[in-house]
């Protein structure tokens, strides 16, 4: 996937790029995000401030982190509630630890992310950079 976005801060080889949400976002409203229309990704490359560029990020690792993101802290929840109903025999204890092993989820989701973070087949990769606006703004394209 590749999208357009502008160039808010550069320092070094570290570039952060600010994207308008796609269209279809707006209606959605499951990331939580209700009236934020922009996004800030940081990206590795040499641009000023200002300049449009092209981002890729590969259609797979998009996926993937999607399925990361969403699968652990539910299969957390999960584990928890029928821990707590099924061995501890209790609905108080099936969401006390449904609740603490959705965080565990959560806090496990931040530390993968961090560690994938790392890896160059994982980051967004700047593609081309543009001097001014391109036109239609931020058309993704495969």
């Amino acid at each position: 996937m590749i999208r357009t976005g502008r160039v808010v801060a550069a320092e070094g080889d570290s570039l952060r790029v600010c994207f308008d949400r796609p269209e279809m976002c707006a209606s959605c409203g499951k990331c939580g995000v209700h009236g934020v229309h922009q996004e800030l990704v940081t990206v590795e490359g040499k641009a000023s401030a200002g300049n449009w560029v092209q981002v890729e990020m590969p259609d797979a690792q998009v996926v993937k982190v999607s399925l990361i993101a969403y699968v652990i802290p539910l299969a957390g929840l999960m584990i928890g509630l029928v821990i707590g109903q099924n061995v501890l025999g209790t609905d108080l204890w099936a969401a006390v630890l449904g609740i603490a092993l959705l965080g565990a989820g959560l806090l496990a989701v931040r530390l993968l992310d961090r560690h994938l973070g790392r890896k160059p087949n994982w980051k967004p990769r700047l593609v081309k950079v543009m001097e001014e606006m391109p036109h239609p703004l931020n058309e993704e394209q495969t």
